[in-house]
């Protein structure tokens, strides 16, 4: 029997969703890019702050006397956790042409003042020479208490780059989607894997976010691909509650917890209130799976992909708005081609994408070609011209080579520099 607390826990966070039909969806994105030395070793962001707010129209945010991020109307930075490593977020839009339009300019801005302090912005997922050591993790409270709940695979955080898409959702929808979204974690990881080489040498892996960072919290599941789908929002509750407990935040105290949600909470008197919903909101952010529901903004949170090429920016979240759009179709294909339980099956591929990306044998032939041209059915039912974004995602399959795997092959041929010349701005 379903404790209580879970279900009135539940009811509060299905409560952040708009009930019935959303219209057209809105997208909002947090993209992260690492940013190197000419020679490739991880660049001070915080030596880009100055040369940003120049341009004017953004507000300096404080964690004491250290700058952690400017916001603007339409879209502002943020310190991650690497201290090579800058988040452009930008406000949600209407579609991928707001967005990208937006991004551009953003974006623009950025390189603009990288290269006044001699930097290079990378369209990588990871930093390719600095290792992901203490020394490359910046001085946030909270980062400090992750690094000392978790130990050292917190920092893998510190070195890798991703491209995060939000997508405005209902809450009717909601839970379908995300198990339809964490099912096709490795149709995002084969199409769009770009952090195979870090700390100056090949790793193995196409997908080093995902190889480095699936070592956390394996047994529940707590990173990428979920072992297996939710029932209901009682049941999403109920898998987060099972996992540890790692921080608790309020306001800026940061506190390491211990135990799982769910003992914090019976320790409490299992009591569904304010204080355990403000609680519950903390834990879920630092639970890091391919889709996500976030409850204080509405939307479905796409976070498996790596930052894409310069040239392609556009291509994880292209991926991302297609498989939430098309996720009823989707569902139903599956169905179809994988009539067994297909979770067993999208993990062993989900394992193999992640080293090998495209050369990964599919579940089924054709594959990945039918996903593209049923994302492509979604985006036209949008009516806005979105699919033509899809065009680098259909030539990676053409050549069965994503981002990784060019990467891969530009660095056996020409080394770091040839690889930072590949992935700069």
């Amino acid at each position: 029997m379903t404790p209580a607390w879970i279900d009135g826990l539940a009811e509060r966070f299905a409560r952040g969703f708009r009930s019935g039909s959303v219209g057209l969806r809105t997208v909002g994105r947090e993209a992260e890019f690492p940013v190197v030395h000419p020679d490739g070793t991880a660049a001070p962001i915080s030596e880009l702050w100055g040369p940003l707010q120049r341009g004017g129209g953004l507000d300096a945010h404080h964690e004491g006397d250290m700058i952690v991020g400017l916001t603007g109307p339409r879209y502002g930075y943020a310190a991650e956790v690497g201290f090579g490593t800058i988040e452009l977020v930008g406000a949600p839009c209407q579609d991928l042409h707001e967005l990208a339009g937006m991004h551009d300019e953003a974006f623009g801005r950025l390189c603009e003042a990288a290269a006044e302090v001699g930097f290079r912005v990378l369209g990588a997922g990871i930093q390719p020479v600095t290792p992901a050591t203490v020394a490359l993790m910046t001085k946030k409270r909270r980062y400090v208490a992750l690094h000392d709940a978790i130990g050292e695979l917190w920092l893998s955080f510190a070195a890798t780059a991703s491209d995060q898409l939000h997508v405005h959702m209902g809450r009717e929808e909601l839970i379908a989607a995300t198990n339809l979204c964490n099912l096709m974690a490795p149709v995002v990881v084969a199409l769009c894997a770009n952090s195979a080489i870090a700390g100056g040498r090949d790793l193995g892996v196409c997908s080093g976010r995902e190889h480095e960072m699936g070592r956390i919290g394996v047994a529940a599941g707590r990173h990428g691909m979920p072992m297996g789908p939710v029932d209901g929002w009682s049941g999403h509750v109920a898998r987060l509650a099972a996992m540890e407990f790692l921080v608790d935040r309020r306001g800026d105290e940061v506190e390491i917890v211990g135990g799982t949600f769910a003992e914090w909470v019976e320790r409490r008197g299992g009591l569904p209130d304010d204080e355990a919903f403000r609680a519950f909101l903390v834990h879920e952010h630092y639970v890091w799976n391919t889709a996500r529901p976030r409850s204080a903004h509405g939307t479905l949170e796409m976070r498996s992909a790596c930052q894409q090429p310069i040239s392609e920016h556009l291509a994880a979240a292209t991926l991302s708005l297609g498989l939430v759009q098309s996720a009823p179709a989707l569902a139903a294909w599956i169905r179809e081609v994988l009539p067994a339980d297909p979770w067993p099956t999208m993990r062993a591929w989900h394992a193999r994408a992640v080293l090998d990306g495209l050369a990964a044998p599919e579940p089924i032939p054709d594959f990945l070609a039918t996903v593209l041209d049923i994302l492509e059915d979604g985006l036209i039912q949008r009516g806005r011209g979105e699919q033509a974004y899809l065009a680098p995602l259909r030539r990676r399959l053409a050549k069965r080579t994503n981002p990784a795997q060019h990467a891969r092959q530009v660095f056996a041929d020409g080394g770091i520099a040839a690889l930072i010349e590949h992935s700069a701005a």
